[in-house]
């Protein structure tokens, strides 16, 4: 179960890494730049840092369990 949750934790800092970094943009299909932008200027830098905080605890614990 814990190696559930750890997976889980790799999972979710990946994919806010990759919406921080635009790699994946939530937005896409949306005719809304103004609003994308926005937010991105908002919350980027906060989805850039805890992904990759969030990414990197969860592999720890990961190679911890293995």
């Amino acid at each position: 179960m814990d190696l559930f949750f750890v997976i889980g934790n790799v999972a979710f800092g990946l994919i806010m890494t990759l919406i921080g970094f635009k790699v994946y943009n939530p937005f896409k299909g949306k005719n809304e730049p103004e609003k994308e932008e926005l937010w991105f200027k908002k919350f980027g830098t906060f989805f850039k840092v805890a992904g990759i905080i969030i990414l990197i605890g969860g592999l720890i614990r990961l190679f911890a369990q293995l």
